[in-house]
């Protein structure tokens, strides 16, 4: 049992690693693409940074994998944006106002939701919640294998 524990918390490790790129590791695992660079495009992408012009081999080795693509046309010419997104998290307030939870206003009825001093119950339905979810913070816009233009979005 604990040999199988060991195995499965190795290939877990092994899948964090290998989910977490960066330009570097993109670099190393394809230099072809990177030696076939200009000197002024390498630089770029050490730096993790794209210019107009570039081929999607460079937005690769510089901003990674997208997690979008979008397909369209504009002007009558067809394009294709990569988009990446980042995890955005808020607090979702309660229902009710915080007074009437903590000291204005005594709840009545039974336990779990009898009288507690202060008007505080502890299974309160309506604490406060954390929601994340996924935006989009900066693309990419093709047409055929070269950029022609990119975006961040704040």
């Amino acid at each position: 049992m604990n040999r199988v524990l060991r195995l499965g918390s190795v290939a877990l490790l092994g899948a964090l690693l290998s989910a977490c790129s960066t330009v570097e590791s993109r670099i190393e695992a394809n230099p072809q693409i990177y030696d076939s660079l200009s000197p002024d495009a390498q630089a770029l992408v050490r730096q993790g940074n794209i210019r107009e012009g570039m081929s999607k081999a460079a937005v690769f080795l510089a901003w990674g994998h997208p997690d979008a693509i979008r397909y369209g046309s504009r002007a009558g010419h067809r394009f294709e944006a990569w988009v990446y997104t980042t995890t955005r998290s808020e607090i979702v307030t309660s229902y009710y106002p915080t007074f009437y939870r903590f000291g204005f206003y005594h709840y009545g009825g039974y336990w779990p939701y009898g009288r507690f001093h202060g008007g505080f119950y502890p299974a309160d339905p309506f604490i406060d919640q954390v929601v994340s979810y996924e935006v989009p913070y900066k693309g990419a816009f093709f047409e055929g294998e070269r950029c022609t233009g990119w975006e961040y979005i704040r």
